[in-house]
């Protein structure tokens, strides 16, 4: 496999590092993610930790779309936090994105990026009667994102980073990861937002009560907007369950 890498110029001195994470992975790092991709914390010499995350090997399919049509996963991760950057949206640094190819084809992809070590939002799922001020900075937060045209590709709790922040208007500082899969759309219609928070999370209270405060802080129908995002989430549970049955019955 050969491979070729982005380096953010902000991270120069990384170059090495960064020419070596093929060959690295396996063996050194914490793995704190580990599904279809895989998530490692390195810590270098200064003290600095670095994550790198490698995404699974595309199917043979895609790699020739990778190849020839549309940028990669691991460059749609680092080019989509330079933008995000420009918008004002915080997500981890881009230090740098690596490609691997096999007989000229793209077969795997890395993003290497800053240390955030926030927690992720899942609790509030599992406490959606309390914290009433998280509820309340993640709304804005998701407001500001689409207000600039930002659709977040995997809008999971998970993928939402907080820590107290007594200088936010909102009293919490929000960081969103996982970005690969978004898209940047100009003036996103009302429908096409309230469909982009319908997976937040799988249970109801939590997610009317988050709606429904991103629904006031936009001046829209809270009822409407709550109604909508359960009535698209539940179709995509249908269409979940039924893809399980056939697989299943394979």
């Amino acid at each position: 496999m050969t491979y070729k890498s982005i380096v953010n110029p902000k991270y120069e001195s990384l170059t090495q590092f960064v020419n070596e994470v093929p060959q690295k992975f396996d063996r050194e790092g914490v793995l704190i993610y580990d599904s279809r991709n895989q998530v490692r914390v390195f810590k270098l010499e200064s003290g600095e930790k670095i994550v790198v995350k490698r995404f699974h090997p595309s199917l043979f399919h895609q790699r020739f779309d990778y190849t020839f049509r549309r940028p990669s996963k691991a460059k749609r991760a680092y080019t989509y936090a330079l933008k995000l950057q420009e918008l004002g949206i915080s997500t981890p640094d881009p230090i740098a994105c690596i490609e691997g190819y096999h007989w000229g084809l793209y077969k795997q992809g890395y993003i290497v990026t800053t240390y955030c070590g926030d927690p992720d939002a899942r609790i509030l799922r599992e406490e959606w009667e309390q914290h009433d001020d998280l509820f309340d900075a993640l709304a804005h937060f998701l407001v500001d994102m689409h207000e600039k045209g930002f659709l977040h590709g995997d809008t999971n709790l998970s993928n939402f980073l907080y820590r107290e922040d007594k200088e936010s208007s909102t009293g919490y500082h929000i960081t969103t990861i996982d970005i690969n899969r978004s898209k940047f759309v100009e003036n996103p219609s009302r429908e096409e937002c309230v469909r982009n928070l319908m997976r937040l999370t799988h249970v109801r209270p939590a997610l009317k009560k988050l709606i429904g405060k991103y629904a006031e802080l936009r001046g829209w129908d809270a009822e409407w907007a709550t109604t909508l995002a359960i009535q698209k989430l539940e179709a995509f549970e249908r269409r979940r369950e039924l893809k399980h049955k056939m697989r299943k019955k394979k």
